[in-house]
């Protein structure tokens, strides 16, 4: 799958039938010990301008947001839906795309589907809504609030969109548009000459296209694309207005154009003619852009921006433009983002099928309210809900679920004991007469009861940061005690709020 930023538009088109086999790998190694059972997890998503969109597991589409010319899909126009509603019209969804007041599927039987506004005629079904001159009001109302088929398109692996032309990006390389790409508008899908061997491509704000050839070259136009000098190597490019950006196979991002809140990432409000790389930014593997500036995942699962923090698309908690990358609050073990290139947009899709969501509105948290810092959007009601301060455990570098989410005891984090002391590697006895738990490692032996401040390891007592407690039924212990008891090496990652706990191999 090219994970190409499917442009300034944000509107990545989510391939699941390639991206889904990397989660089903996922979901058999992680560790699910959730009490709360299973649920239907999402595997893709696409942020618009104004709505969002998501698939679940079982290939159903959900979207939420504004729905004034019918960008939701569910055969109305309606105010604004403050959480996922499922459009009910499609089903075996494995691919979707965002425009700024557009929608865009692909099914399972490669069939293309497109609704929403139909201003400029850029739904593709051969109509265009007429408007009133100088009031705007509709006098023709061609918008399509339940998805249409474009049936002339085949073998498309990617959509994209700005404010009024949609594109399609086929197999062999070729790009398609309609909408506002000529005068009078183009209102059915049209191949477009000047473009041919494309991997992947960007539009937004401006309508200036950027694209990506299979050769790793970079270039930007319309009619007549020409060759961005001084760059190759590229497999995924994004645009914000006047700046652009290209992920290089080398995991390095380069930007050029504008700098007017930071989008160069170099510290610096200096414009940028040629392209040049964004200091520090290394081992990035999916690359998008909201109107605001690039966001970046990197190879450890972590999420970064730059630029103006207006939209809220920042996700640190600010709204303070960022002159260099900033990491988005805590987010961990993510696998794919989509952003949107005429809004402050952001989504994040974690290993485990959680989909977190921040920026200018309608987030999917059930209200309108913009989000400095991501909020989870559940799948359904038996998720078990989270936030970006919830404590988080990584073993090795792998997320370890309990089954209940770790607390903070002061400055202690208290964790599910029998499951923490399976992860090391030692075994446990129970004394329910004493409340006692002994657990042996090699020579380790610790010995804890609950509500006592001390515990004891092999004959010597040694205080503890605070007791083992019984919560829910669930004992709690502290877990740097017990980790670096038992030899482990114990970091906690404020950003993230992730307990890194790393165990030392017996030599």
């Amino acid at each position: 799958m090219n994970k190409a930023a499917a442009g300034f538009m944000s509107v990545f088109l989510f391939l699941c039938s390639t991206l889904s086999v990397e989660i089903v790998q996922a979901d058999e190694s992680r560790d699910l010990t959730q009490s709360s059972g299973v649920h239907t997890g999402w595997i893709g998503m696409a942020a618009g301008g104004s709505h969002r969109l998501a698939i679940k597991q079982d290939g159903t589409l959900w979207a939420w947001g504004a729905n004034h010319d019918g960008q939701l899909g569910l055969g109305n126009f309606s105010d604004p839906v403050t959480a996922p509603v499922q459009v009910s019209d499609l089903k075996d969804v494995v691919a979707i795309g965002a425009g700024n007041v557009n929608s865009y599927a692909i099914l399972k039987d490669g069939s293309v589907w497109s609704w929403g506004d139909n201003t400029d005629g850029q739904v593709g079904d051969g109509s265009v809504t007429e408007r009133q001159t100088g009031s705007g009001e509709l006098t023709d109302n061609k918008n399509r609030n339940r998805p249409i088929q474009l049936s002339e398109l085949k073998g498309i692996v990617s959509l994209t969109g700005d404010f009024a032309a949609s594109y399609a990006l086929q197999s062999d390389g070729s790009l398609w548009g309609w909408g506002f790409i000529s005068v009078p508008y183009q209102t059915t899908p049209k191949k477009l000459t000047g473009w041919s061997e494309l991997t992947g491509i960007a539009t937004g704000y401006t309508g200036e296209l950027i694209g990506v050839k299979r050769d790793g070259t970079v270039h930007i136009g319309r009619s007549r694309p020409v060759k961005v000098p001084g760059i190759d190597q590229v497999k995924s490019v994004a645009t914000s207005p006047g700046a652009f950006y290209a992920l290089r196979e080398d995991g390095s991002v380069w930007a050029w154009g504008h700098n007017y809140w930071g989008e160069m990432g170099d510290g610096t409000t200096d414009s940028r003619t040629k392209p040049a790389p964004v200091p520090n930014m290394k081992d990035v593997v999916e690359l998008q852009a909201t109107q605001n500036g690039p966001v970046y995942l990197k190879k450890d699962g972590t999420v970064w921006t730059h630029g103006s923090g207006r939209g809220a698309s920042l996700g640190n908690g600010s709204y303070e433009d960022a002159l260099i990358p900033v990491q988005v609050k805590g987010l961990t073990h993510i696998t794919h983002i989509s952003a949107s290139g005429v809004s402050g947009k952001v989504m994040a899709l974690r290993e485990d099928g959680t989909l977190w969501s921040w920026g200018d509105g309608y987030t999917g948290d059930g209200t309108q309210w913009w989000r400095t810092v991501p909020v989870q959007v559940k799948s359904d009601a038996l998720e078990p809900s989270e936030d970006v301060d919830t404590i988080k455990v990584d073993l090795n570098g792998s997320a370890v679920r309990f089954d209940t989410f770790p607390v903070l005891n002061g400055n202690t984090a208290m964790v599910p004991m029998r499951r923490i002391f399976e992860l090391l590697g030692a075994d446990m006895e129970w004394d329910e007469s004493t409340s006692t738990v002994m657990a042996v490692k090699g020579e380790t032996m610790i010995r804890i009861t609950i509500g006592s401040d001390s515990a004891s390891i092999g004959d010597r007592q040694v205080p503890l940061d605070k007791p083992a407690t019984l919560v829910d039924g669930l004992t709690l212990v502290p877990v740097r005690f017990i980790a670096e008891t038992f030899g482990a090496e114990v970091v906690w990652d404020e950003v993230t709020h992730t307990i890194q706990i790393t165990t030392i191999p017996v030599e």
